[in-house]
């Protein structure tokens, strides 16, 4: 009995096809994990206390609020699943010996990236 390489060929098409469906969520119409790193422009030793929310339009999708005691070590992430359109990233920083958050927030569009860079500026 002979392969057909053709058959092989059209079933690596369809794997591969169904593999990227999987992977950008049906071009960005349904929700995938994404990894969001948060790039703040703080002195990291300085933090002490820190919220992160991602926002869909009116929705809030994702709230994590962290503590430290000697400030954060690196960028911090969150894992949120997301749909492609607009979005957007606020973070409240209370910085030591601050009493009141220094308030950060950026737009942006997840499209079909896994991870995505917020890198927030001063206000």
């Amino acid at each position: 009995m002979k392969k057909r390489p053709g058959k092989l060929l059209v079933m690596a098409a369809v794997l591969g096809g169904g593999l990227l469906l999987w992977r950008t969520g049906l071009f960005g119409v349904f929700p995938t994990d994404r990894t969001i790193v948060w790039r703040l422009p703080v002195s990291y030793g300085e933090v002490r206390r820190l919220e992160l929310q991602v926002w869909g339009e009116e929705e809030l999708l994702k709230r994590e609020e962290f503590a430290y005691a000697a400030g954060i070590v690196g960028e911090p992430t969150l894992k949120v699943p997301l749909s492609a359109g607009p979005h957007r990233a606020i973070a409240n920083v209370w910085l030591k010996g601050a009493s009141e958050a220094v308030g950060f927030q950026a737009p942006f569009d997840p499209r079909g990236d896994e991870a995505i860079v917020i890198d927030l500026k001063k206000p």
